[in-house]
């Protein structure tokens, strides 16, 4: 700068720089404060969904895998699906979301055979059933006319493994 004199010049220079940074600052300052009450938000829409409901409210859930046996049946749940087994009958269905209440309904199959094993698909069933602890009523409404529909009352064992079906 011509004409001005040389320490007018620097400190007009320190000034200048002295802004900038107190501008920078500030404005890395709001970005802070955006990012924060952001962060906020998001912890408050996550509380809010995690106390959707009671902490004593039923949830849905899985009948608990492992054997159940009882009342001369044998049922092996899985997480790839449960097999049943009375006597010569014999019925599969999908692991089950057992509701709220202890109740559930699900689609499978069932059949009783004797002798050779038929190639033919298994006639459908309903399987529907209460759980209450480690006790489970499990009734079998197969889709044959000419079979009736029973139920069993099952207790959750130790024993781990499918049970075997004594007359195939």
């Amino acid at each position: 700068m011509d004409g001005v004199p040389r320490g007018v010049t620097e400190r007009y220079s320190q000034e200048q720089g002295k802004r900038r940074r107190v501008a920078r600052i500030v404005k890395l300052a709001g970005a802070g404060a955006w990012l924060t009450r952001m962060v906020a938000a998001g912890l408050v829409c996550l509380l809010v969904d995690a106390c959707a409901g009671t902490p004593t409210q039923p949830r849905d859930s899985t009948l608990p895998a492992g054997r159940w046996a009882g009342d001369g049946g044998c049922l092996s749940v899985a997480v790839d699906g449960c097999d049943l087994v009375v006597g010569c009958g014999h019925g599969q269905f999908p692991p089950p979301v057992v509701h709220a209440d202890g109740t559930f309904e699900v689609n499978g199959t069932y059949r009783i055979e004797v002798g050779p094993i038929t190639i033919s698909p298994a006639p459908p069933a309903m399987f529907s059933g209460v759980l209450r602890g480690q006790t489970l009523t499990l009734s079998v409404t197969p889709g044959d006319p000419s079979l009736r529909p029973a139920s069993y009352v099952l207790q959750l064992t130790n024993a781990s493994g499918k049970c075997a079906v004594p007359c195939v």
